[in-house]
């Protein structure tokens, strides 16, 4: 799941002679090598490419050998770890979680929260998402009690991706999350309803923040994964349907299409599918949003408007 990251050589300075650490470390101010954290470099060139969130990864691999049990990996850093998508703010340092703690405790790499209550077991006790996982040398918070402590402490663009995510892969199964909501007690009107709106349709964290943003702007309730067929033709799944406005609302997220020659091709057969699309007399209209709708809502809702889609 996180090859890329796994794969990057840490140099942990600790292991060499003082003489040794001395070179590596003027290295490092000249640039031949960058570091991680204090006395865990890495080779600039074998992290090239790495995504921010794989960046946090990295961060997480050079701090494990800091961290012992009982403490866990949680909250943000857990969610990368269990490679669910993290919408929003990276977090800016290792978050962990520690029993013996009765306060949220922050240092310059680390953020460690005390323990909150689990997530109920029940029939579930022993099930991969109850169970701690390992991450680089951590022990990672179990998935189900990850996505409470989201659910309750984040807001619901950054939490309902992560969950969609997990129902879509079938990682965790909806009824997991709705016992897990009735037993939340702080910010359980939240919480209840950051799990219960939980998707296994949703393809991508685009359309899982789409989904709340319909929510914020009052819209009916679309169909997800409506299915446009016709006998010996072809088939067109759209992301959402407004049945009795007649609306298609396709979520383009980011790098669709590529570059060069495929990015053309890709280009064709978006728009020959959406003619097919707009050949069924049910469909008034198509409305494509893309990342930035998403991020400013009063244009998701103007282009909603337009199309004749209703919002508060």
């Amino acid at each position: 799941m996180h090859e890329r990251v796994l794969a990057v050589p840490l140099i942990h300075t600790s292991c060499f002679p003082s003489a040794e650490r001395r070179a590596l470390q003027r290295r490092a101010q000249r640039g031949d090598l960058r570091r991680i954290r204090p006395g865990v470099l890495v080779d600039p060139g074998t992290v090239v490419g790495l995504l921010p969130e794989e960046h946090h990864l990295l961060l997480v691999r050079a701090t494990a050998h800091r961290i012992r049990p009982p403490t866990l990996l949680a909250h943000r850093s857990a969610v990368l770890a269990h490679g669910l998508p993290l919408v929003g703010a990276l977090p800016d340092r290792v978050e962990l979680r520690d029993p013996r703690r009765s306060r949220v405790e922050t240092t310059t790499y680390q953020r460690v929260r005390p323990t909150v209550a689990r997530a109920p077991r029940g029939r579930w006790e022993g099930t991969p998402p109850y169970t701690p996982s390992k991450f680089g040398g951590l022990t990672v918070e179990p998935l189900v009690d990850v996505l409470v402590d989201m659910a309750v402490t984040e807001p619901l663009g950054a939490v309902l991706p992560a969950v969609d995510a997990a129902l879509h892969d079938r990682r965790v199964l909806p009824e997991m999350l709705a016992e897990a909501a009735d037993t939340v007690t702080v910010a359980r009107d939240k919480a209840a309803a950051a799990l219960g709106m939980g998707s296994a349709l949703s393809d991508s964290p685009a359309e899982s923040v789409c989904r709340v943003r319909f929510r914020l702007l009052g819209t009916p309730e679309p169909v997800q994964q409506h299915v446009f067929s016709r006998a010996r033709d072809r088939t067109a799944v759209v992301d959402f349907w407004f049945p009795d406005q007649g609306v298609v609302v396709e979520v383009d997220g980011r790098a669709k299409y590529g570059d060069g020659a495929d990015a053309a091709a890709a280009h064709w057969h978006e728009k020959q599918r959406e003619d097919f699309i707009r050949s069924f007399p049910e469909v008034r209209t198509v409305v494509r949003v893309v990342w930035a709708d998403l991020m400013e809502p009063e244009r998701l809702r103007a282009k909603l408007l337009r199309a004749g889609v209703p919002c508060r």
